[in-house]
């Protein structure tokens, strides 16, 4: 046979390597926010948190010039856990040091946070897809609108996200596999991470427990005897992390406040935001049945001051007025997701959230027929998007709280490409 009539050798085309995605990602990241903050107009460039005024800066100033998590007035900052505060004040120490400005220091960070939590979601991906589909979904979190938003101040959630990411990475990395090989070293460190998530932001009280049930069912290829040791190392790890906060504070305040104090309030402004305006919300539109539940709430403030409390109230409105208490948790469940402190936006955030929202309702839907390992990945990671789903029910229910699981939720998406198949790197 002639050359000429020989069919053609196939030629796989070159790849690049992880290390050099995890490169091109991280810079693609931080171009993609600088051209945002370059492109958005100066009156919403401001920050707008007021944690951040109220809380946060005067408690790491207070850290700083070495008095400890405590108030202007020196008394314990139970309000938040500290560790925000602390690195805060690691920021404004180095800015001190470096000469650099602490706006300028701040920026940087939240670059580091964004563009760290890009690589992470390409890296949580690649245990499932395959490059192409792995960089779609990081791609969508770097280009996620919310997130962007996001980094222009110093919330919580820039450096909460990476680390809620990181200790996923751990337990989803070693599960996730055909014979995991997650070790009960690595399930320690996971509780470590996990519990410096729980000091950074109070809503991951229970994150530990979520991927312990991450182990449990995801893992289920493993005895049962070493998942229990995986989840008591993961819980022991978590333990450790939390474990001093929680002394600090009972030796200062001969109280067990189990990371924040502000918990019941919380909850309080959750059942309340329509009818408390508090100077700066514009309002939104609920059924009247749901505004009267509402005011019955706001008019029994002074009996919810304490869980027990509170918990009582609720009862017996719930039992009063049964279909307004639905409908106030189906508002609450779909707030949860474009729901804003200030009433301000939401509209577009909600078509945004939409778009995204379906894109992952079909990705989980696919990822969960294929069954096998694909199947478990879509439980391990919704196991956590439900749990931070309903504990942002629970309090003020608004997206910024739902922000740091649509990246593990994105990781999702590339389940709508054709030929699932091919797309996998797992079966």
């Amino acid at each position: 046979m002639s050359d000429s009539a020989r069919p053609a050798e196939r030629r796989s085309l070159p790849t690049l390597g992880d290390d050099r995605l995890v490169l091109i990602l991280a810079v693609i990241s931080v171009v993609i926010i600088l051209f945002f903050w370059a492109i958005l107009p100066p009156s919403m460039a401001v920050n707008q948190s007021s944690d951040y005024q109220s809380s946060y800066e005067p408690v790491a100033r207070q850290i700083l010039a070495g008095n400890g998590p405590v108030t202007t007035d020196g008394t314990p900052a139970t309000s938040y856990p500290p560790g925000h505060p602390f690195l805060l004040a690691g920021l404004f120490g180095l800015a001190h040091l470096s000469g650099i400005s602490e706006p300028v220091v701040l920026s940087l960070f939240a670059l580091a946070c964004l563009a760290g939590s890009t690589v992470l979601v390409f890296l949580i991906a690649r245990i499932i897809w395959k490059p192409l589909p792995a960089m779609m979904a990081a791609l969508a979190w770097a280009t996620y609108p919310l997130a962007l938003w996001a980094s222009k101040q110093p919330n919580p959630e820039l450096p909460f996200t990476p680390v809620l990411y990181g200790a996923a990475l751990i337990i989803l990395g070693g599960v996730l596999r055909q014979r995991p090989t997650l070790t009960w070293r690595a399930a320690i460190l996971a509780g470590i991470v996990i519990g410096f998530a729980m000091l950074i932001r109070p809503i991951a009280i229970g994150a530990g427990l979520m991927l312990a049930l991450v182990i449990w069912f995801a893992a289920h290829a493993t005895p049962a005897r070493y998942r229990l040791l995986l989840i008591t190392a993961l819980l022991a790890g978590n333990l450790l992390m939390v474990l001093p906060w929680q002394i600090w504070v009972y030796a200062k305040t001969d109280r067990i406040i189990p990371l924040s104090s502000i918990g019941v309030s919380g909850i309080r402004d959750g059942l309340t935001f329509a009818v408390n305006a508090k100077g700066y919300r514009t309002g939104v539109s609920i059924p009247d049945q749901v505004r009267g539940l509402s005011m019955a709430f706001r008019e029994r403030l002074a009996e919810m001051q304490t869980l027990g409390g509170l918990t009582s109230v609720v009862i017996e409105e719930a039992r009063a007025r049964p279909v307004a208490a639905a409908q106030l948790v189906a508002i609450k469940a779909a707030r949860s997701w474009y729901g804003t402190d200030s009433n301000s936006l939401e509209t577009p955030i909600a078509l945004v959230q939409l778009l995204y929202l379906t894109l992952i309702g079909a990705g989980t839907w696919r990822l969960w027929s294929a069954g096998g390992v694909p199947r478990q990945a879509t439980t391990g990671i919704w196991l956590l998007a439900l749990y931070f789903w309903v504990m942002t029910m629970l309090v003020l229910s608004i997206a910024r709280y739902t922000l740091p699981i649509m990246g593990l939720l994105f990781i999702l998406i590339p389940g709508v490409l054709p030929h699932l198949n091919s797309t996998l790197s797992i079966r």
